[in-house]
């Protein structure tokens, strides 16, 4: 593998260990502030874990009360005289940094703070908030929160929270665990898991993140051997490198990650100095970050639950191959429409099964995929169980999808044949049952077989199911890179433009061969007697630090022929940086030379992920259809060729109706010598590069824009 070469920054180690066990896995937990009142926010947490048989001991810190729900209440936490691992604390804002302090004073190592009117409500509170990490820091304890709505272990029986998903549902231990930065999201996603029978191993909303952040709660998931599935809900990611990290170690440890990222809206400033700006805005930094270390992007908390379930039940198809079994005709097309959709195919069945089929079955059922069984099993149940077996033993497909339809007098002998050929067939078995009544759901969950309610979301699961399995492996693949420099861009940093002219010397400078020899010429001299280029045709470009895209205002001259044509065009700039009241630095004159392909190279430095590349069909049309793919640096050159088959025009790379073919190693070689340069100048905080032209046998820069930190 050609691999680039990253001087890559050593990113502050996470330890599970010490960050969030003495929370997840606390045996001693105070209340502060315990009320009474088991309906109230501050007597929900202690009146949750007496009812659902925590696994340690519980003090309820109340000086009002010697007695709080039945426990000896003590008057503050230094009074309770033994160790304690955790501590929950709801006090209005002002009162928590003192009961924090004192927290560490008895030794206690963990902290879950509900209190809000920190750095959510006004800078007074942003300046609470600054401490409460600095006594984190400082003294190496675990803080969850504050504004959170705490954390659960359903193992333990643990809720250091106060959320109302509880007030009706029992614990249910399962292997989905779930990370979220919005209290209200993660109670839906509990109030879901647990409705559904699906239960959860781990619980962690993470609220304002003065300490424990989402990176530090998915590093500490991929380590836990009760949790086998991850889900993910993220607004915003304060350590784009640590983050990264955890989804490394979580691909690495086997857990899947699945992801909800609110917010889609693009990098505006960027957007005003550059195409990449526009481009690649914060979403497809996070949308790259997500996919690029094998998490799974999702829509929906029904999604994500959809998707998990199929993985904990052992019901992700090992490819994209289904085989449909259908009691209803039209019921079999529709998932052969939606099967498209998600990139699933129905391959024709082998003549081994279809003879099966055909011996099973009545004469007048046709063994294709789908297969219609028809409304004949009513009348004969005994061919459920035979055509499923059939259809299991088939070597061409990875999944079965059998489609049912009311039918409850014979739902027990759906059931019997789903459960007998599920014991003997590795290959999963998803079943789609419109009307099913809820005991029939249970025995095949029971069964551990997926039942989904109608055909949409069932083979929207399946498919991102195997989307997310293509992700990890590919995110296991890359491995061996590093994941970047840690971002040391300040958000304060500014950035200021050169013209194309400057640019392409800074880049010279720096290395980058690729440039085309120019002449910048003074326009008033060059209106009178322009010197003669080394070649004809050329190409003539006004030249300014304010005029970032020539070609709006006519800056640009083409297939200039010869000296009295040259005169011609820079007289014509002239006019142009007159009439828009362009400060010139001059015309830019250089040869013009034939290419096949345009590409648009982007290269900049963000706050959270550090180094990123976009790459698109370039040339004036970017704005017009933006195609573009957005990757965390540093990236391979095989990564890079990826990245260009990725996108909607990638056709016309493999010659389509008579372009000539794109040169992949040539473009990804001047691609990673670009990458190789800006990593080495960390002045530069873009580099874009419109078009960057590849011919058949070499790659070089057209136009280019850097720009730099002042």
């Amino acid at each position: 593998m050609n691999q680039i070469v990253s001087d890559t920054l050593a990113a502050p180690a996470i330890s599970a260990a010490s960050r969030l066990a003495p929370i997840l896995e606390a045996r001693s937990v105070a209340i502060v502030g315990a009320s009474a009142d088991p309906q109230k926010v501050s007597g929900r947490p202690l009146a949750y874990m007496l009812a659902r048989g925590f696994k340690g001991k519980l003090f309820p810190v109340n000086p009002a009360h010697n007695i709080v729900q039945g426990l000896k209440s003590y008057p503050s936490l230094a009074s309770i005289g033994e160790p304690v691992d955790l501590a929950i604390i709801g006090t209005p804002a002002a009162q928590v940094e003192e009961i924090v302090r004192e927290g560490i004073e008895a030794g206690i190592r963990g902290f879950v703070i509900f209190s809000s009117g920190f750095s959510e409500l006004d800078e007074a509170g942003a300046e609470l908030q600054r401490r409460l990490t600095a006594l984190a820091d400082t003294h190496g304890v675990s803080i969850l929160g504050p504004n959170c709505l705490g954390a659960v272990n359903s193992q333990t029986g643990l809720a250091a929270t106060f959320t109302t998903a509880l007030e009706e549902n029992t614990f249910l231990y399962g292997g989905f665990a779930f990370v979220s930065q919005s209290g209200a999201l993660g109670a839906y996603w509990m109030d879901i898991c647990l409705r559904s029978g699906l239960g959860f191993s781990k619980w962690i909303t993470t609220g304002n993140e003065c300490d424990v952040d989402a990176a530090a709660a998915i590093d500490y998931l991929a380590d836990d051997p009760d949790t086998k599935v991850i889900g993910v809900y993220i607004e915003d990611i304060r350590h784009g490198h640590a983050f990264r990290l955890a989804l490394m170690k979580a691909a690495a440890k086997g857990k899947p990650v699945i992801a909800i990222k609110s917010g889609r809206s693009a990098a505006g400033v960027a957007a005003a100095a550059s195409h990449t700006g526009a481009l690649a805005g914060d979403d497809a930094l996070y949308d790259a970050c997500l996919t690029q270390y094998g998490a799974l992007r999702v829509d929906s908390l029904t999604r994500m639950i959809d998707i998990a379930r199929l993985y904990l039940y052992g019901a992700v198809p090992a490819g994209n191959r289904l085989a449909v079994m259908s009691v209803s005709g039209g019921a079999g097309v529709m998932i052969a429409d939606e099967a498209e959709e998600w990139g699933l195919t129905l391959p024709p069945l082998s003549a081994e099964t279809a003879m099966k089929l055909r011996q099973c079955l009545p004469s007048f059922v046709h063994p294709a995929n789908p297969l219609d069984l028809t409304g004949n099993v009513v009348q004969n149940s005994r061919h459920i169980s035979l055509a499923l077996e059939a259809v299991a033993s088939e070597p061409g497909t990875d999944g079965i999808v059998l489609f049912v339809g009311l039918m409850h007098s014979i739902a027990a002998a759906f059931t019997d044949a789903l459960a007998t050929v599920r014991k003997k067939t590795s290959k999963p078995i998803v079943v789609v049952w419109i009307g099913a009544k809820e005991e029939t759901v249970s025995v095949l969950e029971q069964a551990r077989i997926c039942v989904f309610r109608d055909i949409p979301p069932a083979i929207a699961a399946l498919g991102q199911s195997v989307q997310l399995s293509a992700l990890r492996q590919k995110a296991l693949g890359q491995l061996s890179l590093s994941v970047g420099r840690q971002a040391t861009v300040s958000p304060a940093q500014t950035a200021v433009a050169w013209s194309e002219w400057d640019s392409k010397q800074a880049l010279r400078k720096a290395g980058i061969t690729s440039i085309p020899e120019g002449l910048l010429l003074p326009l008033e001299a060059a209106e009178a007697n322009p010197p003669t280029p080394a070649s004809w045709p050329t190409v003539a470009k006004l030249q300014s630090d304010t005029l970032l895209h020539k070609s709006d205002v006519g800056g640009v001259i083409l297939n200039i022929k010869d000296a009295e044509g040259l005169k011609s065009a820079v007289a014509q700039l002239c006019e142009v940086a007159r009439e828009h009241g362009i400060v010139a630095q001059g015309a830019l004159v250089e040869p013009m030379l034939p290419y096949d392909h345009e590409l648009l190279v982007g290269l900049r430095r963000d706050t959270r992920f550090g180094e990123s590349l976009t790459l698109g069909r370039g040339g004036v049309n970017v704005e017009l259809e933006a195609d573009v793919a957005t990757a965390l640096l540093p990236l391979s050159e095989q990564h890079v060729k990826d990245l260009l088959r990725s996108l909607r025009g990638a056709r016309r790379f493999e010659g389509f109706r008579g372009c000539k073919p794109l040169n992949f190693d040539v473009a990804a070689k001047a691609i990673v010598e670009l990458y190789n340069v800006f990593s080495a100048h960390p002045e530069f905080a873009e580099i874009e590069i419109n078009p960057l032209v590849v011919s058949e046998e070499r790659a070089w820069i057209l136009d280019a824009i850097v720009r730099r930190f002042e």
